[in-house]
């Protein structure tokens, strides 16, 4: 099946100047490719496409030309060359991304705290306009979790993962994560929730705020987060001692979503990425985004079975 494409051509006049820095801001911002200059092109949707209709107009009210195509390929090239520009754009802005995250260890920890943040919003944002999995995404996965573990310290006693979870002393417990939860602290939540602590409330912190009396996931140098190749999702799952097929499923699903190193080949990973980051783009509540997570989960394990 072919990829349609949106090709925006645009004629900017020389001035007002502002409009150039807006419309170029505003290409970057939806992950646009130049195919040369004044001709950018996104992968077709819906939602692209009124994003491109806006932009057409705000050119043409400042005296410039726009005009907006839909077509079905791109005579002079490949499809996979097309593709490849949309890789080796997100390629670049993963790598200046991997080098912030690497510049952190010379910052002190509040200020290291709060660039972290920032660049789990940038990275957030340039998933969602990473069309088609860019390779450099891993490296860039490896220098967020290697920053996380500078910025939080010494890993604590116990913070390796061990042998079975102690199921009774995790009853009623609250777990803390880090804010705007997406794939893996969300379906972690979820799992918790709905087979390890149906009692279970969820606070949102930074990892060096945690409070004394929380159970801590999905965050650097804690035991049930990320180890070797494993996702929190999947620590957790692993170490429940749960052997539910469904449960292992959504795992892979998951992991991929949440990694994106290729290890499990699930098709729904990049629908329930995109479901989430649509989720947390519409709600800010992080417990209100936690919450609609919850029953999306919900409704993945009725289903996972059916469409196997």
């Amino acid at each position: 099946m072919l990829q349609p494409w949106l090709l925006l051509l645009l004629s900017l006049p020389p001035k007002p100047s502002s409009l150039r820095v807006r419309t170029w801001r505003k290409l970057r911002a939806l992950g646009a490719v130049a195919l040369k200059s004044g001709a950018y092109l996104l992968p077709f949707s819906p939602d692209r496409y009124e994003q491109f209709q806006w932009l057409a107009q705000e050119v043409q009210k400042d005296q410039g030309e726009a005009t907006l195509l839909k077509v079905d390929r791109v005579e002079n090239m490949k499809p996979a060359d097309v593709v490849r520009l949309f890789q080796e754009a997100r390629n670049a802005d993963y790598a200046a991304l991997t080098d912030r995250y690497r510049k952190l260890g010379a910052a002190k920890r509040p200020r290291a705290a709060e660039e972290l943040a920032r660049l789990a919003r940038e990275m957030d944002r340039l998933g969602e306009i990473d069309f088609f999995d860019a390779s450099g995404r891993q490296q860039t996965v490896r220098a967020r979790e290697q920053a996380e573990r500078r910025v939080a310290g010494p890993a604590k006693p116990g913070a390796r993962p061990a042998g079975r979870l102690d199921l009774e002393a995790l009853k009623n417990r609250r777990w803390a994560t880090r804010p705007r939860p997406h794939v893996d602290r969300i379906a972690s939540a979820w799992l918790i929730k709905r087979f390890l602590d149906p009692g279970a409330e969820f606070v949102f912190t930074a990892p060096d705020e945690l409070p004394d009396d929380v159970v801590p996931y999905d965050m650097a140098g804690v035991e049930l987060g990320h180890h070797g190749d494993h996702c929190t999702f999947e620590t957790l799952l692993h170490r429940s001692g749960m052997r539910d097929r469904r449960l292992f499923a959504i795992a892979e699903i998951v992991h991929e979503a949440d990694l994106r190193d290729g290890k499990f080949q699930r098709d729904e990973a990049r629908g329930l990425d995109l479901v989430l980051r649509g989720l947390l783009a519409a709600v800010k509540d992080d417990h209100e985004a936690l919450a609609q997570g919850l029953i999306l989960f919900d409704g993945l394990y009725a289903t996972i079975g059916e469409r196997r």
